[in-house]
């Protein structure tokens, strides 16, 4: 692969130095490996397997069957298909938009599936959860509203998640009809589009809720999404308890591909994630988002909840408020460097934007595997006051979710029960991207994927922490400004793929960029040739901020706990700090 290099090097002290050459040759093999093509057709079993089949095949639960999505090497003929059912592979569907096919078969044969020729290659489909007031101010997005009468009216947003309930806030006040122009279930188990589990009605509300539950006379707050007039198409996929498979993710993401004109959806909401178990070039549910984004749909995926290395205990003065920082935490798809991936921040100190952190659970880059530059942006997503669900599981569990009426609310009707609830997560940052996405293209319906990304990008607040770093594994290309991405002029020729990192020698990051993919004319091919104008003057490039090995290219990116976790592996909802 014909790959160009941009360096600069910076200066390093001689004690982060020392500790970045200690790890030197393990970044070095590490870098290579993620940063080329990965082949997985040829060669032994394990070579076909993710992580999580390869565990499956080699451990202690040889009798149980797992469910896999594997693709074959053309169409089956009868005598390969006669081969799968000597193994007891029963095939249960063909996903098309990865031409892959799940299957069920006991754990003790995965190793001879794998070594079968026509099979290229073995996914295990693994479980998929949820990643979950300030969203409209503090994007700037009230500004947009402002200034240019900006609402995402004319746009449709699919929203992947536990289901939309129908709440007024989502009405079109002209007509009393709901915005949710379509509803269709893929969640396990389910009859209904509805959402049991409480979450989609709140990322539903982040993205288009127009306030209708909080204004008026004795309301003196009221709850807008970022797109208060955007439509949305809900595609139910997480069950009562807030997960689904992979399998069911892929099998909805092919319905929104196959009905993306005919409901003019634009953009689509990932406010979900698993854990790495193999790259993204044969990941199912990348392959899937890839396909989409390629399509012309904008894809945003949240970053993940697992930014803290310690989540059940802090220290006095360590970093990441205590907690420790879990480098490489970012989940599938968000791990895709065609898609927008979103960390979040919160509130801090007198709850003015300028003095705003990240989130202390939110994921950090780079990517398993890959090494990819992740997150893209960080948005708003803690403590966030949107539409509740009555009696949702999430409710059920955690009453303390629930917003209390006279907190928005100073009428006589006190015994009304509340329209909203409070979450924090990248789940909840996510939609307001999606939101931001959707007033970008009611200002310029022609804006392609990737021009999007970019200007998201280059127009992001360049954020630094409480010690003064950038570090753009922790805020991406910075903290999202709508105002100004509405404003940017950037045009990418070129797919806007978040770059490769590699350290090839102490004191210096490297972004690879191939050529082929980004073009002569610039990053991205949007004419920008110094990086600094997308992740800022101290962001890579700071002292110390990469170097040391507990910054990135130590164990705490590569340990077991944090690379190989189970399955079912469940990020869950921000703790809210």
């Amino acid at each position: 692969m014909n790959k160009a290099i941009q360096k600069v090097r910076t200066g390093v002290s001689p004690g982060a130095r020392i500790n970045s050459l200690r790890t030197l040759a393990l970044s070095l093999v590490l870098g290579a490996l993620a940063c080329s093509a990965l082949g997985n057709s040829t060669g032994s079993w394990a070579q076909k397997l993710d992580s999580f089949a390869q565990a499956r095949a080699t451990g202690q639960h040889l009798k149980d069957v797992s469910t896999l999505i594997v693709r074959f090497r053309g169409t089956l003929t009868p005598v390969e298909s006669t081969k799968l059912r000597r193994l007891g592979a029963k095939v249960e569907k063909h996903l098309r938009i990865v031409d892959s096919y799940v299957l069920k078969v006991r754990n003790k044969n995965i190793k001879k599936l794998a070594n079968l020729p026509f099979v290229e290659h073995v996914s295990t489909d693994v479980t998929v959860t949820k990643k979950d007031e300030f969203t409209f101010e503090h994007s700037l997005a009230n500004v947009a509203f402002g200034e240019q009468s900006l609402t995402g009216e004319g746009v449709t947003i699919a929203v992947l998640d536990s289901g939309i309930n129908s709440c007024p806030d989502l009405l079109d006040p002209a007509t009393g009809q709901s915005r949710v122009i379509a509803s269709v279930d893929f969640a396990p188990n389910s009859s209904s589009a509805l959402d049991a589990f409480g979450h989609g009605t709140h990322v539903a509300g982040i993205i288009a809720g127009n306030g209708a539950s909080s204004s008026g006379v004795g309301f003196f707050r009221t709850f807008y999404g970022v797109a208060r007039k955007a439509k949305l198409v809900n595609v139910h996929v997480l069950n009562a308890a807030g997960s689904s498979s992979v399998s069911q993710f892929v099998a909805a993401l092919e319905w929104v591909l196959a009905n993306k004109d005919n409901y003019n959806i634009k953009v689509v909401n990932l406010s979900v994630g698993h854990p790495v178990g193999e790259s993204y070039r044969t990941d199912p549910l990348c392959q899937a988002v890839e396909t989409l984004w390629k399509s012309g749909v904008v894809v945003v995926c949240a970053a993940g909840n697992d930014g803290r290395a310690n989540p059940m205990a802090m220290t006095s003065g360590g970093d990441n408020e205590g907690y420790g920082t879990n480098y490489g935490s970012i989940t599938v798809p968000g791990n895709d460097p065609y898609v927008i991936t979103v960390g979040a921040m919160k509130k801090t100190g007198d709850g003015s934007r300028d003095l705003d952190a990240i989130a202390t659970y939110s994921s950090r880059g780079p990517t398993r595997l890959d090494l990819r530059l992740k997150p893209d942006v960080v948005a708003p997503g803690n403590r966030v006051v949107s539409l509740r669900r009555s009696l949702s599981t999430l409710e059920l569990q955690y009453p303390s979710i629930v917003l209390p009426l006279n907190s928005y609310y100073m009428g006589t009707n006190g015994l009304a029960p509340s329209s909203y609830s409070t979450l924090s997560g990248t789940s909840m940052a996510t939609p307001v991207v999606s939101g931001a996405v959707a007033l970008m293209l009611q200002a310029d319906p022609s804006l392609t994927p990737d021009t999007i990304k970019a200007r998201l990008m280059v127009s992001a607040d360049k954020w630094l922490d409480q010690s003064g770093n950038a570090n753009p594994f922790t805020f991406g290309a910075g903290y999202l400004n709508v105002k100004a991405a509405l404003a940017s002029t950037v045009t990418a020729s070129s797919w806007a793929m978040s770059p490769c990192v590699i350290q090839p020698t102490s004191g210096t990051v490297n972004l690879v960029l191939d050529s082929s993919v980004y073009g002569d004319g610039g990053f991205w091919g949007t004419g920008i040739t110094d990086l600094r104008a997308i992740w800022g003057n101290r962001a890579i490039w700071g002292t110390g901020t990469l170097a040391s090995d507990r910054a990135l290219w130590g164990n705490s990116v590569w340990s077991d706990r944090a690379m190989w976790g189970t399955d079912t592996f469940s990020i869950g909802i921000g703790p809210g700090d």
